[in-house]
């Protein structure tokens, strides 16, 4: 090989139409040669893992290679059975970003914003009140630290329950409600304070 992880060939064909089966069973699956369940298992996170890291990072295509390099250790068989599964690709992924973001340097973090929402239908003053208000969120999430940030998106946007931030942050389920709290009330004092 060229030094990268790349998934056997045959995995890039399309899964098979049966019926949908959870993390682990498509994990157990592939563990024992089908190839197709690895492909749909990635298929079914690549969008929001890819999103997630994006929104951390703000670079499609580093965000494109913490999602390559998280399903890379997942073929090395970083993952073991016993835990949540959607846990641990995010706890890979929070972690690469992390490093990502100390390599861009203090001042391209500077520039690191909330991915925007998808435009509103309405009136074109509608509209244009409706991007400025994302643009001041994007900018008041920007100005909060990383681990806020990093909270917020994971349990918000991501939809991540508490607990699976938990796991994703290292840190213990109370801490998480502690942290989205005094998150919340910073976001609520930067976009207050944000002419």
């Amino acid at each position: 090989m060229n030094g990268r992880c790349e998934p056997p060939g045959s995995v890039l064909r399309l899964a098979s139409a049966s019926a949908p089966r959870d993390d682990t069973a498509l994990l157990a699956a592939w563990r024992e040669g089908d190839e197709r369940a690895f492909r749909a298992l990635f298929d079914r996170h690549r969008t929001r893992i890819t999103s997630y890291a994006w929104q951390m990072v703000r670079r499609q295509e580093v965000a494109e290679e913490i999602c390559t390099e998280a399903f890379c250790r997942v073929l090395e068989g970083a993952w073991s059975p016993g835990g949540s599964f959607r846990s641990f690709l995010y706890t890979v992924v929070h972690r690469l970003c992390l490093d990502a973001i100390r390599k861009q340097g203090r001042k391209q973090r500077a520039l690191i914003r909330l991915r925007a929402g998808t435009a509103g239908t309405g009136t074109p003053e509608a509209a244009a009140e409706e991007s400025q208000d994302r643009r001041r969120l994007q900018a008041a999430m920007t100005r909060l630290p990383e681990q806020h940030r990093a909270t917020l998106l994971l349990y918000y946007q991501q939809e991540l329950s508490s607990q699976e931030v938990a796991a994703v942050l290292g840190i213990a389920d109370h801490q998480v409600r502690s942290r989205l709290s005094y998150a919340r009330k910073l976001l609520r004092k930067e976009l207050t304070d944000d002419p």
